[in-house]
């Protein structure tokens, strides 16, 4: 009995081209799987991990998302202690104390208590930065606040023209007619050293970007750009083929089972 192989053209065995495209396309393909499959890993235990409060300090990443420090848009000085508000993000000297700050009117210092003001709000924090309260204005109080300063040991707010004094422990803030002609130390806009600003900004940028993103743009191609979505379109086509070859492959019979 004698065995013969069937060929194609060239004498190759028919199914030859349609094994070798299926290694091939395979071995592309591994290094999609392997990437999706990272990931997809990574992106399910992003806050386990903590990447999404990780940030990238690439400078070579951080200018290909586009991430740029705004200049400061307020800055305020008062017995050595300096506010700043970059974007919405409020700093006190290098440190920075609140992300989410849309506004910087002023800032005084009583004893060990920080009086920062805001829109409609109050922030009290320590001289190290640590926040103590956020006070919302009392509904009667005609806001914003413009300016806040310092009378005696008392924080003095004006909002549309009045003045509004806090109590002792800077708890509530009521009208104050000023009758006894106290001074006020107001406090004025200052601008920050440029040395402070060059930290401030190089801070601003290394938490513009969290891990997590960056994972996530990884995950659906987007870290290439807009054509990053058609790039897993056609790796998601790139594995039908794959699949669909392998099955053609899995349902040929194989050459040494046919015997004449």
């Amino acid at each position: 009995m004698t065995t013969s192989k069937r060929k194609g053209s060239g004498g190759r065995p028919k199914g030859h081209w349609l094994r070798r495209g299926h290694r091939w396309l395979g071995a592309l393909a591994a290094l999609f799987v392997l990437m999706l499959s990272a990931t997809g890993i990574a992106l399910n235990h992003g806050s386990d991990w903590g990447l999404d409060s990780r940030y990238v300090t690439s400078r070579w990443l951080l200018d290909t998302y586009g991430v740029r420090a705004p200049d400061a848009s307020a800055s305020f000085t008062d017995q050595g202690h300096r506010a700043t508000l970059l974007g919405t993000r409020l700093y006190l000297g290098e440190l920075e104390i609140a992300a989410d700050v849309e506004a910087l009117t002023g800032l005084v210092s009583l004893g060990q208590l920080l009086v920062i003001t805001s829109g409609q709000q109050v922030l009290l924090f320590t001289t190290d930065g640590e926040l103590v309260e956020r006070m919302s204005l009392p509904p009667g109080l005609i806001g914003p606040v413009e300016r806040v300063g310092r009378a005696g040991e008392y924080a003095v707010i004006a909002a549309a023209g009045q003045n509004y004094r806090a109590d002792s422990d800077i708890s509530n803030f009521v009208p104050w007619e000023n009758t006894d002609a106290v001074d006020i130390d107001w406090s004025l806009r200052s601008s920050p050293p440029a040395s402070l600003m060059n930290v401030l900004k190089e801070q601003y940028r290394g938490r513009g970007l969290s891990i997590e993103r960056v994972l996530a743009d990884i995950h659906s191609g987007r870290i290439v750009g807009v054509a990053g979505p058609y790039v897993m379109d056609a790796v998601a086509i790139l594995l039908i083929i794959l699949s669909l070859s392998g099955l053609l492959l899995w349902l040929r019979p194989r050459n040494g089972r046919r015997n004449n």
